[in-house]
């Protein structure tokens, strides 16, 4: 290994890597910003381009990209609580609310840093552990994997330990929405609602784009902000940042990036296990867990230096065994072997100046991720000093189209609306839409994972048990989940002396709870009705959730009711709420979703865009003016859009009679 270490490094000095490092993360930042634009599809843009490079510049330039856009997802997860990536999501949970106290500067260098920290800590791993590592990497089999995502899943209990009912049904319709499509150990079709496009399943972003990036919009529509959030840049707050990093945030860092390494070695696994575990468990271990979802630094650092952690571990079994840890990886496999590069541990010999280098230069993407993302994330944050009213139009257009960029199908932009409706008005009555996100991620890989173990257990003795609980590795994760699902209550043990010394905060009223159960029994009965013709093993799984569901959903009715005959009248007091606003977007939103098709992307985007802003537009600085702004940031941002998916991108946009 070492005599290719200097001659590594040496490589990475040459003027052309140099600019391909620059250039790749520049370009995957803002891929990974837009929400619909994933890493892999990032990465994957540019392999053509390498066969015009040496395979070395090529291999250094998808690495840039691939870090880049893992990173770049936490810009708009701070800034618009849109994750750009699925790895972005547990990043919204305390970005978020830092950008909406006036503190998105904070956030968005607590993420660069992080996401800096990670990736050199997994690629620390990769250069030192990767044999041995991949080796423990192939133990994990289904009944691992199972466990392991079940694992993830308790996460809920973490994230809801005051409202734990409602996040655990939440979790559960989440995993529901998740069979939707083809089952994936049987093949069978199932919950497609006579629609054929259903058939793939519904897709993970539009579901993230739905509930963290369309709900908002209702939620920030409906408030009598002139702003999405107060921008005030603090003086030295890099330097502040990076001090609280370094001094307080040194544990959860550390951490942090050994799962994400962790699970980046095992294949299926991803950005957005890592970092959801990780979040769960530096929440799990703080001393005031409380503060987690308020805008807590700590948050933020632990899922993104997680992320960007797993892209050394998904890099270690390409490298060492053929196999990807993620489908970036396999992207990159690809690349390999269209250069005639086959990986396995032989290419640290045959290929040895080309596996070194390209393990190198992460570390030098990872510092020059630095400066070149402080300089791109201070520039978005400007879109905060953009009125709310055009910021929301605009978050809807990039919704959409980000949507329709996963696979090229109209019925994801209605999943967007679908999700954001229902994160929006179920947010409201209590559910969790952090919770119903998490289902919708693991519950794929769960029962995926399950029916691995139930094939494997017919070849067993022993059958199923022996194989769900038998071996060290099974066992520690079991371990591992028990105490996750008891940390609520042992924290409530622990804070019981504080908690009874400060003053008990309002209490959801009765009819949060009887919404809440109304809206969990028609999601159930909607599932219900499709049952007809699903048998076996295809049945069983969701038949479960469903009962699970509309036992949930039962309890809050039965709940809310008995709870409006105890208590008094709700007063009328709360945040006002201008409805007739999100109505407003709700239904130009809608006839947004209907036209695209018959008008084509572009004029029907700035159909929408002008017509909106006409509707929500502030009319104090008189028609005229309002109107000019109207017709300018129609046809501004629409050819903006539409060019940068169609001519840099590459990306095809929805068709009609017109653009």
């Amino acid at each position: 290994m070492t005599e290719f270490i200097l001659p590594a490094i040496l490589n990475l000095f040459e003027p052309l890597n140099i600019l391909l490092m620059i250039a790749g993360l520049a370009g995957g930042i803002i891929i990974g910003a837009l929400p619909g634009l994933s890493a892999t599809m990032g990465v994957a843009l540019m392999v053509p381009a390498t066969f015009a490079m040496n395979p070395t510049s090529g291999l250094i330039m998808l690495g840039a990209i691939y870090a880049g856009a893992i990173y770049g997802g936490a810009n708009s997860a701070i800034l618009i609580c849109t994750p750009g990536t699925p790895s972005s999501v547990a990043t919204t949970f305390d970005g978020w609310p830092l950008c909406q106290k006036g503190d998105a500067d904070i956030g968005l260098y607590t993420s660069l840093l992080s996401s800096a920290f990670g990736g050199i800590v997994g690629t620390v791993f990769l250069l030192c552990l990767a044999g041995s590592l991949a080796r423990f990497a192939l133990q994990f089999g289904g009944p691992e994997s199972f466990w392991l995502c079940l694992f993830g899943l308790s996460t809920i209990a973490v994230m809801t330990p005051d409202n734990m009912g409602k996040g655990i049904v939440s979790g559960a319709v989440g995993i529901l929405v998740s069979t939707i499509g083809l089952d994936p150990n049987t093949g069978a079709p199932r919950f497609t609602f006579g629609t054929y496009d259903l058939l793939q399943g519904v897709s993970v972003i539009p579901c993230m784009i739905g509930l963290f990036s369309f709900s908002q919009v209702l939620y920030l529509i409906g408030t009598d902000k002139t702003f999405i959030a107060e921008y005030h840049p603090h003086k030295g707050a890099f330097g502040k940042v990076l001090r609280y990093l370094t001094t307080r945030c040194k544990t959860v860092l550390v951490r942090s990036s050994i799962i994400g390494t962790w699970v980046g070695m095992l294949p299926g696994a991803g950005g957005e296990i890592a970092s959801i575990i990780s979040y769960n468990e530096s929440k799990r271990w703080d001393k005031d867990p409380s503060r987690y979802g308020k805008g807590c630094i700590e948050g933020v650092a632990a899922s993104e230096s997680a992320n960007n952690a797993v892209i050394g571990g998904s890099l270690i079994p390409m490298l060492t065994l053929g196999i990807p840890g993620s489908a970036v990886a396999a992207v990159i496999l690809g690349a390999l072997m269209a250069h005639g590069i086959q990986p396995g541990f032989k290419i640290f010999t045959a290929s040895g100046d080309l596996a070194y280098t390209f393990i190198m230069s992460q570390f030098a993407v990872n510092l020059l991720m630095i400066p070149v993302g402080f300089v791109l994330c201070r520039t978005m944050a400007r879109l905060l000093s953009i009125r709310l009213t055009l910021v929301a139009i605009g978050i809807v257009v990039l919704a959409y189209i980000g949507a329709y960029a996963i696979s090229n199908s109209l019925v994801d932009i209605w999943v967007v609306l679908a999700f954001g409706l229902v994160g929006f008005f179920g947010g409201k009555v209590g559910m969790d839409t952090g919770a119903m996100a998490l289902g919708v991620i693991l519950g794929p890989m769960i029962e995926e994972n399950l029916g691995k173990s139930v094939d494997l257990s017919r070849s067993v003795d022993g059958g199923l048990m022996s194989v769900m609980f038998e071996g060290s590795i099974n066992k520690v994760l079991i371990a591992a989940l028990l105490l996750s699902l008891l940390t609520p209550f042992l924290l409530k043990l622990r804070n019981r002396k504080h908690a009874a010394l400060l003053p008990e905060g309002p209490r959801p009223g009765w009819k949060t709870d009887l919404f809440a159960g109304i809206g969990f029994l028609a999601i159930a009965a909607a599932f219900l009705v499709q049952y007809e013709g699903l048998e076996g093993v295809s049945r069983v799984f969701p038949e479960v959730l469903t009962t699970l569901i509309g036992a949930g959903g039962a309890y809050f009715v039965g709940k809310g009711l008995w709870r409006r005959s105890r208590e008094a009248a709700e007063p009328e007091g709360g945040e006002a709420v201008a409805w007739c606003k999100i109505g407003i977007i709700c239904a130009t939103s809608l006839c947004y979703a209907v036209l695209i098709p018959v008008f084509g992307f572009l004029v029907t985007t700035m159909g929408f865009i002008a017509g909106s802003t006409l509707i929500l537009g502030d009319h104090s600085r008189g028609l005229p003016r309002l109107a000019r702004t109207a017709i300018a940031f129609a046809i501004g941002f629409g050819l903006l859009v539409w060019a940068g998916f169609t001519l840099l991108l590459n990306v095809p946009v929805p068709e009609g009679m017109f653009l």
